[in-house]
């Protein structure tokens, strides 16, 4: 029943929107702005994670090899290395090699380095894993290999950043979460406010015998409208303000990085687009039961 009378109840809503079309743009205006503040701490949450990823990337462990080791003593702790759950790279650093990038390190001051005559430098393996976490564990398991003379991970600085990302991330969430709850309690007083200027049509149509839901679903539906158009309209504004700022800081920032793929933006979209479109369907149908004797 409810289906067959679907065309009438969304007719209702549109001429309803035609009606107080002037309420109905406040409605849309209000709630594209709340969904646009939304919109942005998302932005600013996805690129601070991909930004605190990339900072934990960096962290590496550093096995430094003794001198009279052979090349099949290496090729085989690497083989070993790259057994251990957890590795994603392990790349051999070769003493000639070691001893170019201090070169390169020291630029113009590279002669102090002419009055030695052997390169002092160790062998060594630069090691990344797939989760910052375990590279304490990790580098503690490979010290124990044999030809192995000395791992390092910088232990103090990756419990720093690790704590760092940790509290950043539950604070992040949890802001996240508190401006949602209040974007829905905004919202949803905002539909209020709509629905409560058509309380007495409500009661008339209510004391006429129509049934609850014949009458909560034209405001249902309008709700939708209000907002799933201010969710398109907030996502337009926010991909537009956000392609102009990604352009304005890689001009400014190249080497900071930054959420540019659209695949990686939909999900935004979407959630704004549940969100709006969620909160107008629960906000009208809540504040028109308000009204009704049932």
């Amino acid at each position: 029943m409810i289906f067959e009378n679907m065309g009438f109840y969304f007719r209702e809503a549109l001429l309803s929107f035609r009606r107080s079309t002037l309420m109905s743009m406040a409605t849309i205006l209000s709630i594209t702005t709340i969904l646009i503040i939304v919109g942005v701490f998302l932005l600013i949450s996805i690129n601070s994670s991909l930004f605190l990823k990339n900072i934990e990337s960096q962290l590496e462990i550093i096995v430094y090899l003794e001198d009279n080791i052979s090349q099949a003593e290496i090729n085989n702790i690497k083989s070993n290395i790259a057994s251990i759950d957890g590795i994603k790279e392990v790349k051999y650093v070769s003493k000639e090699e070691a001893y170019q990038r201090l070169l390169k390190d020291l630029g113009e001051q590279k002669d102090i380095l002419s009055a030695i005559e052997k390169n002092p430098l160790p062998a060594s393996l630069e090691i990344q894993v797939k989760d910052p976490k375990v590279i304490e564990q990790i580098a503690n398991r490979i010290a124990e290999f044999k030809k192995v003379e000395e791992v390092e991970y910088g232990r103090e600085i990756a419990e720093k950043l690790l704590n760092f990302t940790y509290v950043f991330r539950r604070a992040g969430m949890l802001v996240l979460a508190l401006l949602v709850f209040a974007s829905i309690l905004i919202i949803s007083n905002i539909i209020k406010i709509t629905v409560y200027a058509r309380r007495n049509e409500i009661e008339i149509m209510s004391l006429s015998g129509a049934t609850s839901w014949f009458i909560k679903w034209p405001f249902i539906i309008e709700g939708f409208l209000q907002g799933f158009i201010s969710s398109l309209f907030s996502i337009i504004i926010l991909y537009n303000f956000y392609i102009f700022a990604v352009d304005k800081v890689q001009q400014a920032i190249p080497f900071l990085p930054l959420v540019v793929d659209n695949m990686d933006l939909l999900p935004i979209g979407i959630s704004i687009v549940l969100l709006g479109s969620l909160v107008g369907i629960l906000g009208s149908m809540f504040s028109v039961g308000k009204y009704l004797n049932v």
